[in-house]
């Protein structure tokens, strides 16, 4: 019954995670490039991170990160920095609809690299709930947007470049997930990219518009949506996923992010209901379902 609970709670998490990074893209998109610049951006987002993490550190239990495992938290903030560079780059090049498209292959992705690099095996049932939700994601994005001139190749390979950093970063992070809080694991991670991002972000930020001028109110409240939300609660929560789930569990929630996206858009009246929004929703459903049941499978086989 325990386990159970436990995995309940990362199943939560996660879901809360990636029902915030569902509205990230159309709140980044809003902000960037018109009101800052993505190197701007990514180093806001570090440093904002970096001083909240720092700040309520004192308010948890302080931990000493073991000597065997710093290199861990090293190479997550390296790849942390790299996933939200890539992602704020990203819309330079194109839209929302082609980030939650792309976002749809990281599933795939982690599959792939947990077999290369954790030797997880893939079995035919997870193959399928892999497969399975990537569909479901996919009729969401391909039935909702229409196909514009923002499918530029530079801003398909950054997206590419995102997903791939950001699944590296689940792998990475999995093993130390387990072993520290999420606070503790952030402070680090979020000051290592931060040292990374400043230097490219501080030259530009004397161009941004939010600097220099009348912004609107709603490109602020973006802003802050995606400082708070997408950065310090996603990334607090992340963390909680990967102690009880495994990556690829995780991952799947990822196919959510299009839904998340077009339920926002239906209440904005940008969109509209259709049927395949439920049938796309069950379809996801069942491919978190048999790639969480599949780790039984694993077991057995082994």
């Amino acid at each position: 019954m325990e386990t159970k609970s436990r995995k309940w709670v990362g199943h939560l998490a996660v879901l809360a995670v990636y029902v915030i990074f569902g509205i990230n893209p159309n709140c980044s998109e809003a902000v960037v490039p018109e009101y800052i610049s993505p190197h701007a951006f990514t180093a806001a987002r570090m440093l904002f991170g970096a001083a909240v993490f720092w700040l309520i550190s004192p308010f948890f239990p302080r931990e000493r990160v073991e000597r065997r495992d710093v290199w861990a938290i090293l190479l997550g903030g390296v790849v942390l920095a790299g996933t939200l560079i890539a992602f704020s780059l990203a819309f330079r090049y194109t839209s929302p609809c082609y980030v939650s498209l792309v976002s749809a292959t990281s599933p795939l992705m982690v599959m792939l690299m947990a077999a290369l690099f954790l030797r997880e095996p893939i079995s035919v049932r997870k193959s399928v709930g892999v497969f399975v939700g990537i569909a479901g994601a996919l009729m969401i994005v391909l039935f909702s947007w229409k196909i514009d001139a923002n499918a530029t190749p530079m801003g398909l390979l950054l997206c590419f470049v995102n997903i791939l950093f950001y699944a590296s970063y689940l792998l990475v992070t999995r093993t130390i997930s387990k072993k520290y809080s999420p606070v503790t694991l952030m402070k680090w991670m979020f000051l290592i990219g931060a040292v990374i991002c400043l230097p490219i972000g501080i030259p530009v930020v004397s161009e941004s518009p939010m600097l220099q001028g009348p912004v609107p109110v709603s490109a602020w409240l973006n802003f802050f949506t995606v400082m708070i939300f997408s950065t310090v609660v996603a990334y607090f929560l992340l963390p909680v996923g990967l102690r009880y789930l495994r990556p690829t569990t995780v991952s799947m929630y990822s196919n959510l992010q299009p839904v998340v996206t077009s339920v926002v858009a239906i209440a904005a009246g940008q969109d509209i209901f259709t049927w395949n929004k439920p049938v796309a929703l069950v379809l996801i459903a069942a491919g978190v379902y048999l790639v969480t049941t599949s780790r039984a499978k694993d077991s057995e086989s082994h």
